[in-house]
């Protein structure tokens, strides 16, 4: 299974909730057309401008999209996942979705995938948070990997900074192996209104 990442603005608007419309609609018609899944639209909280967003998607074969003249393309990412997810579906549960983007070394990633493998039943039983997916790029030498995390709201993302000593020293270990990292806070754009999104528009 491929997931791809599609990082989109809207060059009409300075707020999300058009280019999420978009997304919830057309967009997603475009990717089931296609015989792939939605895994989640994902709205700025911080690290993205407002009127940006992610797309991901995932399939047995990359998906290709069009886009509106006013809906410009800033990149797209391929991913394969490792331990999760191990089921392939649409996320639903509203709250805050952490993309944490790591640059590592290719030789790096099965250590980083068992270090996080082993910290996430500790850290996931202190907090209201749970890991939905630790991928790693789909590439012959892989340079990147991408952690989404769901958390309740951001008071408890701030909580978990600190987690159990078993799993701090796992993620310690994890950040020694990470060449740099990047957080970029979101929340889970869903089409019955029910999404917490914060509109910019």
């Amino acid at each position: 299974m491929e997931y791809q990442v599609f990082h989109l603005k809207d060059l009409s608007r300075p707020g999300s909730a058009n280019l999420v419309k978009l997304a919830n609609d057309d967009l997603t018609q475009q990717v089931l057309d296609a015989d792939h899944g939605v895994f989640g639209i994902f709205a700025s909280l911080f690290g993205l401008a407002s009127n940006e967003i992610y797309l991901v998607t995932f399939g047995k074969t990359p998906a290709s999209l069009s886009f509106p003249d006013n809906v410009k393309l800033l990149s797209i990412q391929s991913f394969n996942p490792t331990i999760r997810p191990q089921i392939h579906q649409a996320m639903t549960r509203p709250g805050v979705y952490v993309f944490r983007w790591f640059s590592v070394a290719s030789d790096a990633v099965d250590e980083i995938v068992q270090l996080s493998g082993d910290a996430w039943p500790t850290f996931e039983g202190s907090f209201e948070t749970q890991i939905q997916g630790l991928f790693v790029e789909a590439a012959a030498k892989p340079s990147e990997m991408l952690l989404i995390t769901w958390y309740r709201d951001l008071s408890v993302w701030e909580a978990s900074r600190h987690p159990p000593l078993d799993a701090r020293e796992n993620f310690l270990r994890r950040h020694q192996l990470t060449l740099s990292a990047t957080p970029i806070a979101t929340l889970l754009a869903l089409p019955n209104g029910k999404n917490q999104l914060v509109s910019h528009s």
